[in-house]
């Protein structure tokens, strides 16, 4: 991570609408404009963060290590949004999120902010919106998983975890996000590969049609 020393940039984004529905203004004096590099890790699963971020352009991936060892990807990700929020309620580390592409950050130290925000009405107005919006989806996912078949899913995730020089997941940890066994990933893959729409290189998948995969996530918003 590395911190911009940039005044006039920094005041820019503390006052847009976006950012001020979230943070009184007598917590300006404590944030810090940061940007990571593509997949670098913002917060590690089990070590404290000693910061709450918002996401202010670019995406990112929250995954955890679960106990048998495998990775799981959980959730992208998408400017604007915070970062960090359950770690400031519970003082729990329990997912790492990692840059999927370049992206810019404000970064508020928690032991200035804590106090101030879990007693500011607004912030806690936002984060309980936030926090039933993300219930909402986790919803939506779980009818995907019962009413769509992998390659739906699939396409969805390609996209979502994607750059314009690809996706550099395992595919181990793709299946275990998706849910599906590793031998079912690798035939619908290799079906993707074998039409055209993705072309495989040595550690990733390029998308080549992304209007096909597009179309095919489409049909899950009927949810």
């Amino acid at each position: 991570m590395k911190f911009i020393d940039n005044d006039d940039l920094l005041r820019k984004h503390l006052n847009s609408a976006s950012v001020r529905r979230y943070f009184p203004a007598q917590l300006d004096r404590h944030f810090q404009l940061a940007s990571l590099r593509q997949n670098e890790q913002i917060i590690r699963q089990g070590e404290k963060s000693a910061y709450l971020y918002y996401l202010l352009s670019g995406r990112c991936k929250v995954s955890a290590v679960m106990e048998n060892g495998r990775t799981v990807i959980i959730n992208s990700l998408e400017a604007p949004c915070l970062i960090g929020e359950i770690e400031l309620i519970n003082r729990d580390v329990p997912f790492s999120v990692e840059s999927i592409t370049e992206v810019l950050l404000l970064a508020l130290p928690v032991d200035k902010a804590r106090d101030s925000l879990l007693n500011s009405p607004d912030f806690l107005y936002q984060l309980c919106s936030d926090l039933v919006d993300k219930e909402r989806t986790h919803a939506i996912r779980l009818a995907h998983y019962v009413s769509f078949p992998l390659i739906n899913r699939l396409a969805q995730f390609i996209l979502t975890n994607s750059t314009p020089e690809g996706m550099q997941i395992k595919k181990t940890v793709i299946a275990e996000s998706l849910g599906v066994s590793y031998r079912h990933l690798e035939k619908v893959m290799n079906d993707l590969v074998s039409q055209g729409t993705l072309e495989k290189q040595k550690r990733n998948y390029r998308i080549i049609k992304a209007e096909y995969l597009r179309s095919l996530a489409q049909q899950m918003e009927v949810f």
